[in-house]
Parts: structure tokens; C-alpha cells; sequence
């Protein structure tokens, strides 16, 4: 990469004056696969770009914490295109309180950002490629939409410690999903599940809840969450649940895969405590042209782990983009 890195020594300055230089190239807008139901997006455009970027981010996450990849994207000569998830920072919300994270079926996910790409990035492409990035959930919504959208121009993808299967803290599988439609059955699909609770601003930095290993980029978002209301998210219900369990047969159906003929490049988190590695290699096995690249340190949000981290993650990812 030939954009300096922020460091983590003077991260928040040096991303502060990053949020105003993306504040004066932003464009953003809404768009609406359902009446009603708008969802929040962010382009980023430079004259003469290599291509387009669209970023899928996961759980609880938003547009605005992909701000340090944004800016070396764009810095590199890349377009980006970036949406809040239904359920996320600026998007419609199916249920309250805002910190609470839903979605009737996975699918819905992947369906919205298939009409994102369809309806956004592709009537902007103008002959250039385009490429798809998932970090965690945004990964297996980013899977799931090469394989149930073959016909969209996507050219190739990257997996970024994506959610093929969520670890259930030692609990079987089989028994939380049987917990999940139990409490859907009795009317409390949409109630926070029994293992998590609202947002409460705390610092967890250092502890098996934190997916970062750099405190100072940890400690810019936490900032940022605790005086967004929207930003909040940190729970899931029941359905939602339910749903993240199940769509991994979806993801890893020998037929889906069998359908994702593009490179596929999976970058994996040695001491990831939030999804199960096994099932990313199981993935990259099923794949007809997928490679893995391991970062035996690095926590689940490699992006926001140590300096030396987060530059391999973005070479990795940019040498794979230029191939």
C-alpha cells in the first residue's frame, strides 16, 4: 500500500482530519428495496479510478467505523460504495430499543444489498469492475449474494473473518436454536436473547467480548457510539439469532457454492473468538477458486487490530483486487 497508515500512536488525530476529507467527497443517500423501509448509503468517487469497492460491514457495526479503509481505498484510486445494514446506524429499524439488532430472515440481508448493487453502484459502474468486501456478518451477506445472484458484475470477492458460523459460547448449536423458536413461538421473537444486553458505553478492550487488539483504534469508535444513539447497537434477538445459525447450511450448500465461479479471497483471524475458523475452511475447500490468508494474531475486526495487521490486511486485499 502506498497510502502512510495511520498509526495507532496518533490514530485520533490523524483520523479526525481522514473524517473531514471523507466528509467533503461524500455522497449519500437512501434507497428502499420495500415501501418504507429506507436504508442509509455512502458513495465515495475519485476521477480516473482502478474500480469500485462495495463494502458489506457485520453485526452491530455502521458505515462510519469503515472509515480508516475507506480512506485508504479511496487513496489508492478505488471507488467505494457502503450501506448500513437493515437494523444499523442510519437505516430503518424493525424494533426497539435502537441497541437491539433484527432481522426477520437472513435473507432480507442479502436481498437488500443485491438491490443496493443493482440500483446504487451498477448505473454508476461505467464500465468499471466492481468488487465486493464482507467483514463478519457483512461476510456471510456477501457470500450469500454471489451465490444467490450470480448475474450481478461482480468480479471478485473478499471474505473478512466472515460469520459462515457464529460461535455459541460452548452452547450446542442445535439446543440455541431450539431456545430461539421456543421464545419465537411465545410471541418473543423480537426480545433480546438470553446471552446479550443493551449497550452500556463500557470499555471492554482486553477482554474475549473485544474483537480489536489496537486500544487506539478501539477507543475512536467507542467514542463515537457513545454519542450516537444510532451507532449503539451491541444485542440480537432471538429471530435474528435463529436466522445467523441457520443460514450456514445456506452458505455452505455444495450447490450455492458450485455457483461462485469468481476469486474469492478469505482472510482469517487466528485468535478469532466470534466465529468458527472450521467453517471459513470449509468454505474455501467448497469454493471452485478461493485462497485463505491466516493472521495468526490478529483478533475477528483484523482492521482494527496493530499497525503491522492492518497493513498486511490492506496489501492482502489490495494485491488480490489488482491481480
Amino acid at each position: 500500500m502506498k497510502t502512510p497508515l495511520l498509526t495507532e500512536e496518533h490514530f485520533a488525530q490523524q483520523i479526525q482530519e481522514v473524517r473531514q476529507k471523507l466528509d467533503a467527497m461524500r455522497t449519500s443517500g437512501t434507497f428502499a428495496r420495500t415501501p418504507g423501509e429506507k436504508l442509509y448509503f455512502e458513495l465515495y468517487q475519485k476521477p480516473e479510478a482502478k474500480g469500485w469497492v462495495a463494502i458489506s460491514h457485520g453485526f452491530t457495526e455502521s458505515t462510519v467505523k469503515y472509515s480508516e479503509v475507506i480512506w485508504y481505498f479511496v487513496q489508492e484510486g478505488w471507488n467505494v460504495a457502503i450501506c448500513d445494514h437493515r437494523g444499523h446506524g442510519k437505516s430503518f429499524r424493525q424494533v426497539q430499543p435502537s441497541w437491539l439488532t433484527h432481522v426477520d430472515r437472513f435473507d432480507d440481508y442479502s436481498d437488500d444489498f443485491a438491490c443496493f448493487i443493482k440500483n446504487v453502484i451498477e448505473p454508476r459502474l461505467n464500465g468499471l469492475p466492481l468488487y465486493l468486501i464482507g467483514h463478519s456478518m457483512g461476510g456471510a451477506i456477501a457470500a450469500h449474494v454471489v451465490e444467490r445472484f450470480p448475474e450481478l458484475p461482480v468480479k471478485k470477492l473478499v471474505l473478512c473473518s466472515p460469520m459462515i458460523a457464529p460461535v455459541t459460547g460452548g452452547i450446542p448449536k442445535g439446543v440455541v436454536t431450539a431456545i430461539c423458536r421456543s421464545m419465537i413461538l411465545v410471541g418473543r421473537g423480537k426480545a433480546c436473547n438470553f446471552a446479550q444486553h443493551g449497550f452500556d458505553g463500557k470499555d471492554d478492550f482486553g477482554t474475549d467480548w473485544c474483537c480489536a487488539t489496537s486500544k487506539a483504534r478501539h477507543a475512536w469508535y467507542l467514542e463515537i457510539q457513545r454519542s450516537h444513539e444510532e451507532y449503539q447497537n451491541a444485542a440480537a434477538t432471538y429471530t435474528w439469532l435463529k436466522e445467523s445459525i441457520l443460514q450456514t447450511k445456506k452458505v455452505l450448500n455444495r450447490k450455492n457454492t458450485a455457483k461462485v465461479q469468481i476469486p474469492v479471497l478469505l482472510l482469517q483471524a487466528g485468535k478469532d473468538t466470534m466465529v468458527e475458523n472450521d467453517r471459513e475452511d470449509e468454505l474455501v475447500d467448497r469454493l471452485p477458486n478461493a485462497r485463505k490468508v491466516t493472521f495468526p494474531e490478529a483478533r475477528h475486526e483484523i482492521f482494527r487490530c496493530t499497525d503491522p495487521e492492518v497493513e498486511r490486511f490492506m496489501d492482502s486485499i489490495l494485491n488480490f483486487l489488482e491481480l
